[in-house]
């Protein structure tokens, strides 16, 4: 059994570890009837739980009717979450069937196209085997190939930077944050200004995807977060800095040196367009969409601060 849903970090004078996020209503209620199977006493629920790139053993407190899923400082600190920010959970009970699952509700949007997946392989591609252009010469169609049906990438549409705070994946929803993502990058407009990504093809098929574009374009930047600001003294809103904030390769091109070709071209992509720097944040531990610190170290980035155990700043100046 699933589930996935937002929720605001808050602090409750309780049992510790003081922080948690409230499962909401509907939710709670499939819970309920789970706990009748798997609760080992006083209603606790035994699940696991992934926020970001942690994911964790935990049991869900029940509290006034609902259920209540504590954050320990190892899975706060790594995802740099605080009171007040607002997060999307995914939430498993095993051993249960989806019976109780609650469904989203129905859409009038048009579904996405269903695009098959490619086999997998092995075998490294060269820059030269790739082309990489900008976004706005790249098709809707294709980024959608690129981004897939399933995953976080099919629900995120590489927003997590740019939402607004309260915003969520599940507040806005996966068509809501695809259409953002269309209306950033042009795809298929070639008259359009071009300041939101690459996009990389493989024998003509679409591969991968990279964002790149201003840092103060990144609300969830701009904030007083440990990343990218701990120790360091700068104009936040300088339109001249940019920041590459975003892979997503294609399923069955991955680990094949896709995201090292986009991080190179994102630098020529950047200075050609008036930045006088360009920065990642890359996570040592999981990688994942924002990066390795091997892939912007190859594109010529070095180290300008270190804010946490498993995040720094990388950075290249023009």
């Amino acid at each position: 059994m699933e589930q996935e849903f937002s929720g605001e970090v808050f602090e409750w004078r309780g049992p510790a570890p003081f922080y948690f996020v409230a499962v909401p209503e509907r939710e709670a209620d499939a819970l309920r009837v789970a706990a009748s199977v798997a609760s080992y006493g006083w209603g606790m629920l035994p699940v696991r739980a992934r926020i970001g790139n942690t994911e964790w053993k935990t049991s869900l407190w029940p509290k006034d009717g609902g259920y209540l899923i504590p954050l320990k400082d190892a899975v706060r600190k790594p995802e740099q979450l605080d009171v007040g920010d607002v997060v999307d959970v995914l939430l498993m009970v095993d051993g249960l069937p989806d019976q109780g699952r609650p469904q989203p509700a129905k859409s009038s949007a048009r579904p996405r196209q269903q695009v098959p997946r490619p086999k997998g392989s092995r075998e490294p591609i060269s820059a030269e085997q790739l082309t990489i252009v900008p976004a706005n010469q790249a098709t809707w169609e294709d980024l959608q190939a690129v981004f897939g049906t399933t995953g976080d990438t099919s629900r995120c549409w590489c927003q997590r930077f740019r939402m607004l705070p309260k915003e969520s994946w599940a507040s806005e929803g996966p068509e809501e944050l695809a259409a953002r993502l269309r209306d950033q990058t042009s795809c298929g407009d070639r008259t359009a200004e071009a300041t939101s990504g690459l996009v990389a093809y493989f024998d003509g098929e679409p591969v991968g995807w990279c964002a790149v574009a201003p840092r103060a374009d990144h609300p969830r930047l701009l904030r007083n977060n440990r990343v990218p600001w701990e120790g360091r003294n700068e104009d936040k809103t300088d339109p001249t800095v940019w920041a590459v904030t975003c892979f997503v390769t294609r399923v069955g091109y991955r680990r094949r040196g896709v995201n090292h070709a986009l991080a190179r071209a994102a630098v020529d992509f950047a200075r050609e367009r008036g930045a006088r720097a360009l920065e990642g944040y890359p996570d040592f531990v999981e990688g994942g969409s924002v990066g390795t610190l091997a892939t912007f170290a190859d594109a010529g980035f070095t180290e300008a601060s270190r804010p946490g155990l498993r995040r720094a700043v990388l950075r290249i100046d023009f």
